[in-house]
């Protein structure tokens, strides 16, 4: 008789369900990779048909410097609510600016991909709103925090910071000048003294960033950071009379250009 041989059967352990938080933390960077993959995408298709154009400007920002920084906190370890909540409150001015980049793509073929890029991070912006779900901390243990500040800044020389502080200012002149190209391509077709008004501004705050870019100075900053004040409240009086997706694309480039040059302030002579 032949036997059947069979072979032993082992209990399978199932795996742990993932919690509630867990789940949605891994939703969170699912989207914000695949959102800032597309938006990836669609610039290497812009900057190939249209470098320099108000559109490739503006997605270049978002993608280099307004998203990275915004969703930073996301990634700190270990997560908190306090990183969470700026990471939210951080992406309203890229959101913002992508919608500036669609404005200026209607009918492109880049126009769809930056679409279902905006879907995916506004959906990873709304599940950053932890509020009242359990598990994230409020915030970090405050001796472990000290001891990581102690240690940046026993490792950061005086030359490290003024580098640091020159680069944050030539960062403020670059989103001046994004901006400004922005506007000029819009005041046309916006057609208004106000509009034009505000191009004024912004070119005048062009020129003050650029001061500001050569001397890296006090004085120079204080007086870039007044005039990019000046041009943020016209436009905002433009886009609220008339919105205009674009110019509001361009006002986020401007208030992210008066925050970087106003956190300098101390630093500088």
């Amino acid at each position: 008789m032949n036997a059947v041989l069979e072979r032993p059967r082992t209990k399978v352990t199932p795996k742990a369900a993932k919690s509630a938080l867990q789940t949605r933390l891994d939703s969170i960077f699912a989207n914000l990779e695949l959102g800032q993959e597309k938006l990836r995408l669609a610039h290497q298709s812009v900057e190939l048909t249209d470098p320099g154009e108000a559109a490739e400007v503006l997605l270049c920002a978002v993608i280099e410097d307004l998203l990275p920084a915004a969703v930073a906190p996301m990634y700190r370890q270990p997560l908190t609510r306090t990183d969470a909540d700026a990471a939210y409150t951080g992406m309203f001015t890229s959101l913002a600016a992508i919608d500036g980049v669609i404005a200026l793509s209607r009918g492109q073929v880049i126009e769809p991909m930056l679409r279902e890029a905006r879907v995916l991070l506004d959906e990873a912006n709304t599940q950053m709103d932890f509020t009242g779900m359990p598990g994230l901390p409020g915030v970090k243990d405050t001796a472990e925090a000290d001891r990581g500040e102690d240690d940046l800044a026993g490792s950061s020389p005086a030359a490290s910071e003024t580098e640091n502080v020159a680069g944050r200012i030539f960062d403020a002149y670059e989103r001046t000048i994004e901006a400004h190209a922005i506007v000029d391509s819009r005041v046309a077709e916006m057609n208004t003294g106000a509009a034009y008004g505000a191009r004024s501004l912004v070119k005048v705050a062009v020129d003050a960033t650029s001061a500001a870019d050569a001397t890296n100075t006090r004085n120079d900053c204080e007086h870039a950071s007044c005039a990019l004040h000046e041009a943020i409240e016209v436009l905002t009086l433009v886009t609220d009379d008339a919105p205009d997706l674009a110019a509001q694309g361009a006002l986020a480039l401007l208030a992210l250009a008066k925050v970087l040059l106003d956190g300098c302030m101390e630093a500088l002579p």
